[in-house]
């Protein structure tokens, strides 16, 4: 084997050196043998975990802007929309870690690069199930954002106390949670699924 050809080489030129002169003649002479293995075994982690956990596809993405991240929340939401809709719960994404601020809104502990994942995600068709602030959704609507028309009036959003998850996120008067499917999300049928299911009942009577 190579890396036992390497050893026996190194053996032979370091029999007559102490310990800190074979580290610095491997440091030397061998550094980039060492790069090349370490550079091969992070390669070969990261083909494992593309290949098992890493490589487990999403069934639904569902993302909470400009509410309080809460992980316990979102750990419950997640397994609620995978009960219902008979998907595997690792599978289920439910983010609630998006601080953004837009013109007109100045978002307390806003980051610059929440805006950024959130406008790539949508453009990539990452996001299925988006749920923000009324003035949120129009800004979106402004950058040409498109959104899955949901009746034949051409409703394309959910008031959030209209919802099964009314009362389980914050629903600010002033500016209340709208739900939307961004048009570019590519899990269609799940969110057919979810839209039905947050419409089943256990929200306000609009």
């Amino acid at each position: 084997m190579l890396w036992y050809k390497w050893i026996r080489k190194i053996q032979r030129a370091t029999e007559d050196m102490d310990g800190t002169q074979t580290a610095e003649y491997i440091a030397e002479y061998y550094w980039y043998h060492i790069l090349l293995t370490f550079l091969g075994i992070g390669l070969f982690v990261l083909i494992v975990y593309h290949v098992t956990a890493g490589g487990r596809n999403l069934s639904l993405a569902c993302v909470i802007v400009n509410e309080r991240a809460d992980q316990e929340r979102d750990r419950a939401l997640r397994e609620e929309i995978a009960q219902a809709l008979d998907l595997e719960e690792e599978t289920v994404r439910v983010d609630s870690e998006y601080h953004i601020s837009y013109p007109g809104h100045a978002e307390q502990g806003n980051n610059e690069s929440d805006y950024e994942k959130f406008f790539f995600g949508w453009s990539q068709g990452e996001l299925d199930v988006v749920i923000l602030p009324e003035s949120f959704l129009r800004y979106c609507k402004s950058l040409g954002g498109e959104i899955r028309t949901l009746a034949e009036d051409g409703t394309d959003c959910i008031p959030l106390r209209q919802t099964v998850f009314a009362g389980k996120i914050e629903d600010p008067s002033a500016d209340p949670m709208m739900v939307i499917f961004p048009a570019d999300g590519e899990h269609t049928e799940e969110t057919g699924r979810l839209c039905a299911y947050l419409l089943t009942g256990g929200g306000e009577a609009s």
